[in-house]
């Protein structure tokens, strides 16, 4: 019933080029057959600009990674179809959910994947991109594009909501939807029915269909064409992992495409009777901001489990980098090079926090794959302690620490297990005369030790290297850390300044 796709139209970028170090395939791969569809092919919409020039003829938030390097392509397209409308704040939020009408819409994806069939492993994630800076935000490629690639995965960004499209209410964060970005680019796109459908009922269905497309050939344009897929994951964060959450408990058992859910920094309580794997990966920030209410935290059962990462915030640092380049900077050069330059946030902290949260999710999404498909359950994860609700802010929860103000539980990375900083995930606005400030619950902190006090604790910097390259190895063998990734969290602590 939700495969009544798809209207599509091949725009912009496509880098191309010789693969090296990825896993080849050994399965051949099957024929995808069409899916039903009542649909016209609307054919291709050329690039005219490199990503940054302010035509903004080019793909919104395309990667600054070297794809052709890589062996990777770059495509977006645009995907028609008419969408069964679910509640989007279901009065129940743990049974499945009626329709409440239909609508026809179109919208966009980007799909990044191995540009030789060959060198694809049959893995794909669909992105359930974040809107709540207005626009859409690309977190799942952004954090793990990296791992994507060195697994031979693909990874489709997928604007379901009408924020992303159509863009926000007046406010602080109007004005920023892909049709206000490039008017002429953009145009045929529209989520809202015309203006008549504002609760994004549209998105669930949205999500279903386009998931579909990937695991079936489309009658006109298949993106995936030649290609076995063999697992798909629905993967997204924050404001994401909400509405993911409730697909899950309302939608997933009808519409039953997606083989897996990584859901992360958020979101109410998942079911646990779901015959559909689910792992949720949390950081600290999320954990006081209410993911530690024991009325939401599911615990780990034969279809969830959850994951916490202890002196993480739910914006971690890597986010917002303002160093042209960096592919994780999601909110900071890459966001500056769509919207210019963003004025600072007042917080009461330093911050954010810049525990490498991407790292365990790098172990997340190879772990839920796993589980998917041997059904080997991910590692356990003793839960971040908590010592109950806290007056103000409103909502948040106390957090138990140790004696230099370190949260006890979850993973333990590096810079929490042998901290060079003061990392947690509590932070509050200076003050609200930028409204933009309300975000700095999100940036936890981040307060440097002096040299003399990392003299005091480790004693040389051969003896504070021991120690992370001690407590990296324990993280691979748990399961929280792949070993490509530990390499890199120890060459990190080789540029920590120790003083002199």
């Amino acid at each position: 019933m939700h495969a009544r796709l798809v209207t599509f139209a091949i725009a912009v970028l496509a880098v191309a080029g010789a693969c090296s170090g990825s896993s080849a395939q050994t399965s051949a791969p099957a024929v995808r057959q069409p899916v039903d569809s009542e649909a016209m092919g609307r054919g291709p919409i050329a690039s005219t600009a490199q990503p940054g020039d302010p035509s903004h003829a080019y793909a919104f938030y395309a990667t600054p990674m070297d794809l052709k390097k890589a062996g990777y392509v770059e495509q977006e397209y645009f995907v028609s179809g008419i969408a069964t409308r679910f509640p989007s704040n279901p009065a129940n939020p743990t049974t499945e959910s009626t329709a409440i009408g239909s609508m026809p819409y179109t919208t966009r994806i980007v799909v990044r994947r191995p540009a030789d069939p060959s060198r694809f492993t049959g893995t794909v994630v669909v992105d359930w991109q974040n809107v709540t800076a207005g626009h859409d935000i690309d977190t799942e490629w952004t954090a793990n594009g990296d791992f994507f690639i060195r697994s031979g995965w693909a990874e489709v960004a997928a604007s379901v909501q009408r924020v992303g499209v159509n863009g926000a209410s007046p406010g602080p964060t109007a004005g920023l939807g892909l049709k206000q970005w490039s008017p002429a680019r953009y145009a045929s796109l529209d989520l809202t029915n015309g203006g008549a459908v504002l609760d994004d009922s549209q998105s669930f269905d949205v999500f279903s269909q386009i998931g579909a497309l990937v695991k079936h050939a489309g009658p006109d344009v298949d993106p995936f064409k030649g290609m076995n897929v063999q697992h798909l994951y629905a993967g997204g964060v924050s404001q994401s992992a909400r509405f993911l959450v409730v697909y899950y408990n309302t939608v997933q058992q009808q519409a039953r495409v997606y083989d897996g859910f990584l859901v992360g920094l958020g979101g109410p309580r998942a079911r646990t009777d779901v015959a559909t794997k689910m792992l949720r990966v949390n950081t600290e920030t999320d954990v006081w901001r209410g993911q530690g209410d024991p009325a939401v935290r599911t615990g780990d059962t034969a279809n969830v489990h959850e994951w916490e990462i202890a002196g993480a915030s739910h914006v971690p640092a890597a986010a917002v980098s303002t160093t042209p380049g960096d592919p994780r900077a999601n909110l900071g050069w890459i966001q500056e090079r769509e919207f210019g330059q963003a004025q600072a946030l007042s917080c009461v902290n330093p911050g954010p926090s810049d525990v490498e949260d991407w790292a365990v999710f790098h172990s997340a999404y190879s772990a839920l794959d796993r589980w998917v498909s041997t059904g080997q359950a991910p590692t356990r994860v003793t839960h971040i302690r908590i010592t109950g609700p806290n007056a103000a802010p409103a909502g948040t929860w106390g957090i138990a620490r140790d004696a230099s103000g370190l949260a006890i539980g979850g993973i333990r990375l590096p810079k929490v297990a042998v901290p060079v900083a003061l990392n947690n995930g509590e932070n509050e606005p200076a003050s609200l005369s930028n409204p933009l400030n309300g975000f700095c619950v999100l940036y936890g902190t981040h307060r440097p030790y002096d040299a003399a006090t990392l003299t005091s604790l480790y004693g040389s910097r051969a003896a504070y290297l021991s120690r992370v390259t001690q407590t990296v190895n324990v993280l691979v063998k748990e399961g929280f850390v792949l070993q490509a990734d530990a390499d890199e969290l120890v060459k990190s602590a080789r540029s920590t300044s120790f003083g002199a």
